[in-house]
């Protein structure tokens, strides 16, 4: 049984500590941050009890820079992934909270809240309103074709040169079907140029002379090197367990070739599960006798495998989130369709075990196991013929 007390916790440090994290790297910009600060310390302050001594907001900003929040809280996180967490880094958000931390938002002040007026929504705002959001725009009028070409393409094309998105869009005889924005200043090297994720293809971010994805399991993490004046530069990778590094581009700031990218949430709740969503597509769309539907009724579920001759069909959701609690917690909230709830591999086997002592009404797989199960369904259908 999920420790609801235990979990709301959890996810209330979570989000008190993203909103104070974000509220310190604009303090100079925005007036009201001080106040988001203070108010923010207090909550974790709460949080923690008591019977520790209170931490004021100048040590609170320490500790979240230099350490994960299982330091901070250990009876809070235990062994749960999101204690892994580190909310500052570089003096700027890190990029845990992309990764990970953003999933477990929750709403702290349900009344009054000053934040709203300034703060992003993915600092205050459970993912799945903001995820829901994000994709008004793609639901917007579509049929279930429709919204399976605006999906993909927000997907497939997350940055890039305005013209050059207008263009694929009028190909794909859509359009933009959501939001594309200036690429953000610390997407970039110099102002000058920018790199894509090899995975996402999402603008990667540039801290000094490093470059990495924001979502580490695509384990994209590289430094630049310095190449003769008039040469763009290029990237080294981190490890050898890195993918190859890709070409620098040029940023434009205006026209028709400006340099542009979908917003935050989208890329984190459309884009990031999206690149798995379609890898598995891809692998066994006509794969003959099996047919394979992705996003069926504008997103019932994510895949939906078939084989007539079998008679069998299979519906699979694919969630990929740091805490296997914060997920249970978000599907005992508002129950799947599918009743398969599919990891990505880079989650372990571990959370998948977790997740399924969790929710024991869903079968918990991993995506080799997905692929395991349908080359011997194939197998089948094919020696049957």
């Amino acid at each position: 049984m999920l420790d609801a007390v235990m979990s709301r916790r959890r996810t209330m440090m979570v989000s008190a500590t993203v909103r104070l994290g974000y509220a310190w790297t604009i303090r100079r910009e925005e007036p009201r941050a001080w106040r988001e600060v203070m108010s923010m310390t207090g909550v974790v302050n709460s949080i923690l009890g008591a019977g520790r001594e209170a931490l004021t907001p100048a040590e609170l900003v320490d500790q979240l820079s230099r350490h994960p929040l299982r330091q901070l809280a250990p009876e809070v996180f235990e062994d749960d992934p999101l204690g892994r967490v580190t909310v500052l880094e570089w003096g700027e958000i890190s990029d845990d909270v992309y990764s990970d931390g953003c999933s477990a938002i929750v709403e702290l002040l349900e009344r009054g809240d000053r934040g709203r007026g300034w703060m992003p929504t993915w600092t205050w705002m459970q993912h799945e309103l903001v995820e829901q959001d994000a994709f008004l725009g793609l639901k917007a009028g579509a049929s279930d074709a429709d919204y399976v070409i605006r999906r993909r393409f927000s997907i497939e094309h997350p940055a890039g040169e305005r013209g050059t998105i207008a263009d694929l869009c009028s190909d794909a005889g859509i359009l933009p079907p959501v939001r594309y924005v200036p690429l953000p200043p610390d997407r970039s090297h110099e102002g000058r140029y920018w790199w894509p994720c090899p995975v996402c293809h999402w603008p990667m971010r540039v801290n000094g002379a490093s470059v990495r994805c924001s979502y580490q399991p695509h384990n994209a993490a590289y430094a630049i090197r310095s190449l003769p004046e008039g040469q763009p530069p290029k990237l080294r990778p981190r490890d050898d367990t890195v993918r190859r590094q890709p070409a620098a581009k040029i940023v434009h700031h205006d026209g028709d070739r400006q340099t542009v990218c979908v917003e935050f949430p989208v890329w984190r709740y459309i884009v990031v599960p999206g690149v798995e969503e379609i890898k598995l597509y891809k692998r066994w769309d006509g794969k003959l006798p099996m047919s394979v539907d992705l996003w069926p009724h504008q997103d019932a579920y994510d895949l939906r495998f078939a084989i007539n001759e079998l008679d069998w069909a299979w519906a699979i959701d694919l969630k990929d989130v740091a805490s296997a609690s914060a997920l249970a917690d978000e599907v005992a909230k508002k129950p799947l369709v599918a009743k398969t709830i599919v990891l990505p591999d880079h989650r372990g086997t571990a959370q998948r075990e977790e997740l399924q002592d969790l929710l024991p009404d869903y079968t918990v797989l991993m995506v080799e196991d997905v692929n395991r199960i349908l080359k011997k369904k194939l197998g089948e259908a094919r020696k049957d013929r």
